[in-house]
């Protein structure tokens, strides 16, 4: 029965699915995380060099020497790097200014206080010089023997004496290069004299002592030299070591770049201590002991190599300050000026590019098939040759990578030499300081191209081999192993046959014993009846040796003891034939092994920690694991699950187990027994994946050198009692053999080979400012220096990159922390990233917001003008494409330990720019006219398209919400745009546009009655806020500026569509203020005061008058009116603005009705309105409309949600059906409301004057508004003179309609039209068709301004109409007619 699971669980098992880390389709752009690195370290450094005790003695005891000599290296890269990073003191301490400073005691004795350990530290270093170069001269004295000369060294020996060689340099150049060093020790020296600090002679002498030795430059060398010259024979040492690293160098012996330069600087160096008073290396190179011409080659194609950190050596500056140069300076070339073409990094693209896409190509094979389909064969199942196939692809990458990095480097190092100038660079300025003129003005576009494009190729290889790291360390094991198990089992066994068989015991010995170090026998044990080892032939029917395949490989120990015997069979006269083990006694060691074997895991617990200790034999046998308790004493029990049949000896097999006590590890490693693993924290190994031991690469390595060795002690070499095949078979090996060591530790190997750390210390350049400079700016970082390039270029191709280029800072905080061990440096590059991050992320995201404002702005841009741009030779280009897409899809970039959200960071800013660029929008629309309110709805929609770009990307805030931010309208009623909109409708559009009704637009008057109107100066802004770029920017502003000179419909749309139903309504019930403050304020007194000048009575002449006699009549009655100095101007003027107030009104609801009407077509087919459907004869109109609603019906809304919505979607859904059926219905009319409100403004007695006496209407009185109307239009009617305005250019058309919508509201539309005094002159010139010029007024062209006029009065006078009538509706056929009675004469009145 299945387990009940409570509530509580289950929510917090689902909870626990948020911690789910889940694998996202983030493209891999940058280097593999580093935020918690795991090395396996595999070099035991000779530790366990007592278990070989089969090998050769001499070598085991040269382990020794090597252990203690690496030892020695190990310290002196700590006073390498302690020199290095050395900072002053003493500069950040007060100094005491005069004797008579009271407080020059405390000062001396802080002084004293914080140098004394540093000083310590200086004294340690000049103790360890010492030593080192006593030990050094020891080693060579040693080897420089008479008797010992004559015999063989080893090449591990060799080139541990070079990297001896190679510290002394490194460490007198740093010794050099410390200014700080000394100043500190000097203050330090000066403040304990004062306080007599050292008092005792001895001090006073290691004092002095260590002042002339931080004095004296190069004072390591001089030493050494010194030391060196007084051994005889130490320049044929010397020779030897330079000679290795000659042929090291040219066979491309070397793994990571550090090893290649150090063998560079060892020939260099080298040849310095060479050639001295004694001896002299032209006369070396006589006797062909050395080659001096293929050294200069090197150096002529190398001329500088890294030396430390930032710190670099030209290799031609040994040549140059050795003893005998100067007499033999045309020997060499490398000592010109002239530049090496290695270091022109652009020619070298062409061939990097090849290699990267070759290696790419034949790795994707072996990554697509091992790691992401996982359809590769099991381990198992593969061949020899395709793990062979598999270490020679892992070789071949660490090769490539590490040739890339070296390239990397040198090329930075040889800029650092040569600094440029303002001759060489004109952007570089005359007080430029060094580093910057090595950094920042060193490399042209195209070399920090290249380099950004090189360190990409590093950096990207290394994710890919280190996504495979776990198939090629099985597969380098496997190789190893195979190879050494091979050649020691199946290679060797001819030669050892024909040694036995010969009676050559000094072959014998050491082949047995390389046999016996290596050799993991099938069985167990050696063959007993292998007739090799009788010295007899294989019989007819062969011998088959079974040789097994593990994925593990020898130890450290094993190859070194190997390698160094198989060297000594050439160089040491074997007095002694080694002794084997008989196996009687090698079982009962083995078994008393086993018998005490349970007591060892309690003595591997130690501190109370959990171990774990693993049962292997010498080439990883299956073992089983339990781990010790913490607390008990009696601890686990190990097993031993051996392949072997039961009953055999287990004889070659090791056992892993450091931690055992001295007198344990003595009685295993007589077993052969050797250290494997040991840790303290809960990782279990599984045993068959141990890799080699450097231990036993190394032996197996020299064992076989002494066998091809050309020297040898005694007076025939090994070398020459070996078969030829043989020979080639031994060198093809050792040959191969020396990579092995670094493919063990592939992982370390991969890391350094791709390091490039240095390119951001500058401790060298720090210290030659002498103080000036704490630190550099980013200016001059390279990291930062490159990473900039790429964003400041906008280089498509490289914009992927910019990712591995701000992974420096990762290589270099790693260096900092494990290599240098400087909390200081850490942080300083942690302040860095900080910041340049920072820029990284600004500028990153305002190019990404650029580029998709061009992008939206070209595709907005009409399609027209771009043709026809094009043809005048303006061509307006589309936006490059760029790969902008893959940054903004990283979510977790790894940087310094942190994994950062990039794409939240861009978002970020991205939204701040784009609500800086919806601001600017809307401000510069407040600092200009109404006319520019369409290129504020282009800029909105050039926004609105940007976003809708961003948004497949960037989790951006809706573009709405963003716009109501922007315009202040989130919690307010209006916004920034209605309020602008009113202020402009008030103070400028009203007073200041006149209306023409032909082309139905708004223009500005000729004649401007009102003051200038002063707006806000616009705002600045880059082209990116606008419309994305210069070009777009002109291009917009052409077409926006044909929309500046007027208002007109366009304008309306887009208000409409801004302002929306509540913006609009604010504005309306604002203008409606306007209107009701003009018409009950200054018209009203207008209106009062020419009511009084008008004519009491005033009747239509008859026709009899004529035209001219009736243009005089009214002229004169009018004269008043006509002559009144404020009507054309005042009166008007504000007539005007009530017209335009009105005429605005009317054309944004046909604005807006255009809008409803698409919006209702639009929302038609969800509400199932359907057109109704075309009918041929025959047809059924009810059958076709219910297929057309079937169809349909999946649109319609209402019932969907109903089906499947919540209650409150259903809500929403209903309520807004309804609100669009009743817009459909109801056409709801604002025009008709407006006109009603104003109506309401006219409630003064003096628009309709009193009650007629007659009980109708007035007849010849004026005193209503339509007969002062019918005055304003006489004299507007006049035409004016040449140079003068016509009330058309002044007022325009709103003037009309003010007059005539107040007569309208009035109700006196039809006694103006039949009492209008123009009207009247109109019908009587009409009828006599006479032109006379009266009272300097032309009769005929007033007669044409009248006509003109009327149509418009006709026109405006209808729509008024037809809007006011809208409120009766077509239910009233019969207009209401009101009957009056006809007048009774008086006569039948009496009666």
């Amino acid at each position: 029965m299945a387990a009940q699971v409570t509530l509580e669980d289950a929510l917090s098992n689902v909870d626990l699915l948020e911690e789910l880390p889940l694998p996202d389709q983030q493209p891999c752009i940058e280097p593999p995380p580093s935020s918690l690195l795991y090395q396996p370290n595999f070099n035991t450094n000779f530790e366990d060099r007592n278990a070989f005790v089969t090998g050769i003695a001499r070598y085991i005891e040269q382990a020794t020497v090597h252990s203690s000599m690496n030892e020695m290296l190990e310290e002196g890269q700590e006073y390498a790097v302690m020199l290095y990073t050395w900072r002053s003191c003493s500069r950040a301490i007060p100094q005491v200014k005069c004797n008579e400073q009271p407080n020059r005691v405390e000062i001396y004795e802080k002084t004293v206080e914080v140098l004394e350990p540093e000083v310590t530290k200086l004294m340690n270093f000049m103790y360890f010089q010492r030593n080192a170069i006593e030990r050094f001269c020891g080693e060579v004295r040693r080897l420089c023997h008479a008797e010992r000369r004559k015999d063989f060294v080893s090449e591990a020996y060799l080139i541990t004496l070079g990297k001896f060689i190679n510290m002394f340099a490194v460490l007198d150049e740093l010794k050099n290069m410390k200014c700080s060093v000394k100043n500190d020790h000097s203050a330090y020296k000066r403040a304990a004299q004062f306080l007599r600090k050292m008092a005792d002679p001895q001090s006073i002498q290691e004092s002095q002592n260590l002042s002339m030795f931080l004095a004296n430059h190069n004072k390591i060398t001089q030493s050494l030299q010194q030391q060196l010259e007084v051994i005889s024979g130490y320049e044929e040492l010397l020779a030897d070591i330079v000679n290795l690293c000659v042929d090291y160098y040219e066979n491309r012996m070397y793994l990571t770049p550090s090893e290649k330069h150090m063998l560079l600087k060892v020939m260099g160096f080298g040849l310095y201590l060479m050639d001295g008073s004694v001896s002299n290396i032209y006369k070396l190179d006589a006797k062909k002991r050395i080659n001096l011409s293929k050294i200069d080659k090197y150096f002529k194609q190398l001329q500088v190599v890294p030396l430390f950190g930032d710190m670099q050596i030209e290799l031609a500056r040994y040549i140059k300050t050795s003893a005998h140069y100067e007499e033999n300076k045309s020997r060499w070339t490398c000592t010109s000026s002239s530049s090496s073409p290695q270091y022109n990094i652009c020619e070298q693209m062409i061939q990097i590019r090849e290699d990267h896409m070759r290696f790419i190509s034949e790795l994707a094979r072996y990554s697509n098939s091992e790691v992401v389909t996982g359809s590769g064969r099991q381990e198992a199942q593969k061949t020899d040759a395709e793990y062979r196939k598999l270490f020679d692809l892992a070789l071949q990458g660490l090769q490539l990578l590490s040739q890339w990095s070296a390239h990397v480097m040198e090329v930075y190092s040889w800029k650092l030499v040569h600094p440029t100038d303002k001759y060489s660079n004109k952007d570089c300025p005359d007080n430029a300081e060094e580093y910057e003129r090595a950094t920042r003005y060193n490399y042209t576009t195209e070399e920090k191209f290249a380099l950004v494009e090189v360190i990409a190729m590093i950096k990207g290889l290394q994710v890919l081999m280190g996504r495979m790291e776990s198939v090629f360390n099985h597969a380098i094991r496997h190789t190893v192993y195979a190879a050494l198990q091979d050649f020691s089992q199946v290679t060797l066994r001819e030669p050892l046959r024909q040694a036995i068989k010969k009676k050559k015991n000094v072959i014998q010995s050491v082949l047995q014993a390389i046999r016996k170090t290596v050799c993991d026998w099938e069985t167990g044990h050696e063959p007993f009846n292998d007739p090799a080892l009788r010295g007899e032939k294989d019989p007819k029917s062969g011998f088959d040796i079974k040789v097994p395949r593990r994925a593990v490989g020898p130890s450290s120990t094993q190859l070194f003891l190997v390698r160094t015997m198989a060297e000594s069979l050439s160089s040491a006269e074997l007095q002694r034939q080694l002794k084997s083990l008989s196996m009687e006694r090698l079982l009962h060691v083995v078994n008393a092994f086993l018998r005490q074997s349970y007591t060892y895991p309690p003595l591997l617990t130690f501190g109370g920690k959990t171990s774990f200790v693993f049962l292997v034999d010498a080439f990883g046998t299956e073992v089983s694991c339990s781990s010790t308790q913490s607390s008990s004493q009696e601890g686990g029990v190990l097993a031993l699950r051996s392949p072997r049949p039961s009953g055999q000896p287990l004889s070659g097999r090791l056992i892993a187990g450091m931690g055992f006590s001295q007198g344990v590890v003595e009685q295993v490693f007589l077993c052969r027994f050797f250290p494997f693993v040991v840790t303290n924290v809960p990782f279990i190994f599984f045993p068959l994946q141990i890799p080699p031991w450097i231990t036993q690469l190394y032996m197996v390595r020299t064992m076989l050198e002494s066998l091809i060795a050309d020297k040898s002690g005694a007076k025939k070499t090994l070398r020459s009692s070996l078969e030829g095949p043989t020979i080639l078979d031994i060198e093809k090996f050792h040959r191969e053999s020396f990579f092995y060591t670094h493919l063990i530790n592939f992982s370390e190997t991969l890391q350094q080979c791709c390091d490039l750390s240095q390119l951001w210390f500058r401790e060298f350049f720090l210290e030659l400012t002498m103080g000036r400079r704490i630190q550099f700016p980013i200016e001059m970082s390279m990291p930062w220096i490159l990473t900039d390039h790429i964003l400041e270029t906008k280089e498509a191709s490289m914009m992927e990159y910019v990712l591995y280029s701000l992974d420096l800072y990762n290589d270099s905080a790693h260096y900092a922390l494990t290599r240098f061990n400087k909390q200081f440096l850490y942080d300083e590059i942690e302040a860095e990233v900080n910041l340049c991050f920072d820029q990284f992320v600004y500028k990153l995201a305002d190019q990404i917001f650029a580029y998709y404002k061009v992008m939206a702005g070209s595709l907005l841009l009409d399609k027209r003008l771009r043709s026809e741009c094009k043809n005048q030779g303006a061509t307006i280009h589309l936006p490059p494409s760029n790969r902008y897409e893959t940054l903004l899809k990283q979510r977790h970039v790894q940087l310094l330990g942190r994994s950062i959200d990039l794409n939240r960071l861009i978002t970020q800013r991205v939204s701040a720019a784009m609500y800086k660029s919806l601001e600017l929008a809307i401000g510069r629309f407040e600092s200009e006219d109404l006319t520019s309110v369409v290129e504020l709805d282009g800029l909105l929609e050039i926004n609105r398209m940007t976003h809708k770009l961003m948004s497949k990307y960037l989790t951006l805030d809706s573009f709405d919400a963003m716009f109501r931010e922007a315009n202040h309208n989130v919690s307010a009623p209006y916004g920034r745009i209605t309020l602008h909109v009113f202020w402009e409708l008030n103070y400028d559009f009203l007073p200041n546009y006149c209306y023409n009704g032909s082309t139905n637009r708004f223009v500005r008057t000729v004649l401007p009655f009102s003051q200038e109107f002063q707006r806000d100066k616009q705002p600045n802004a880059q082209p990116q806020y606008l419309h994305g770029s210069k070009a777009l920017n002109l291009a917009y502003s052409s077409i926006y500026g044909s929309y500046r000179n007027f208002v007109g419909p366009p304008h309306f749309q887009v208000i409409c569509r801004l302002l929306g139903y509540q913006g609009i309504a604010v504005v309306m019930e604002e203008l409606l203020k306007v209107v009701k403050s003009l018409l009950q304020g200054t018209i009203l007194q207008y209106v009062k005061t020419l009511m009084e000048v008008m004519p009491k009575i005033c009747r239509l002449p008859r026709h009899e008058y004529g035209s001219p006699g009736i243009l005089e009549f009214f002229h004169h009655q009018l004269k008043d009116i006509v002559e009144y100095a404020e009507l054309k101007t005042v009166c008007f003027q504000n007539l005007r603005e009530v017209g335009n107030a009105v005429l605005f009104c009317l054309l944004i609801e046909q604005s807006l009705s255009l809008e409803e009407v698409c919006d209702l077509l639009h929302a038609a087919p969800f509400q199932n309105i359907l057109p109704r459907v075309h009918v041929k004869e025959g047809e059924r109109v009810d059958a076709k409309m219910k297929r057309l609603e079937s169809k349909y019906a999946p649109l319609h809304l209402v019932p969907l949600i109903e089906r499947l919505g919540t209650p409150q979607q259903i809500a929403i859904a209903r309520e807004g059906d309804l609100l669009t059926k009743e817009r459909l219905c109801c056409g709801l009319s604002m025009f008709e409301v407006i006109l009603t409100r104003i109506r309401t403004f006219l409630d003064d007695p003096i628009w309709r004057g009193p009650l007629p006496s007659n009980g109708v209407m007035h007849v010849d009185e004026c005193v209503e508004f339509h007969r002062l109307w019918s005055a304003m239009q006489f004299v507007y009617c006049i035409p004016v003179g040449t140079h003068e305005f016509t009330v058309e250019q002044c007022f325009g058309d709103g003037l009309h309609w003010a007059g005539c919508m107040i007569i309208v509201l009035l109700g006196q539309q039809r006694r103006f039209a039949v009492l209008d005094f123009c009207y009247h002159l109109l019908k009587v010139q009409k009828h006599d068709g006479k032109d006379e010029i009266i009272k300097n007024v032309p009769l005929k062209k007033m007669v044409e301004r009248i006509r003109k006029f009327q149509i418009l009065n006709d026109e405006i006078i209808t729509i008024l109409d037809k809007y006011l009538k809208s409120g009766d509706g077509e239910s009233t056929p019969v207009e209401h007619v009101r009957c009056f009675q006809p007048p009774i004469h008086q006569s039948l009145a009496s009666s």
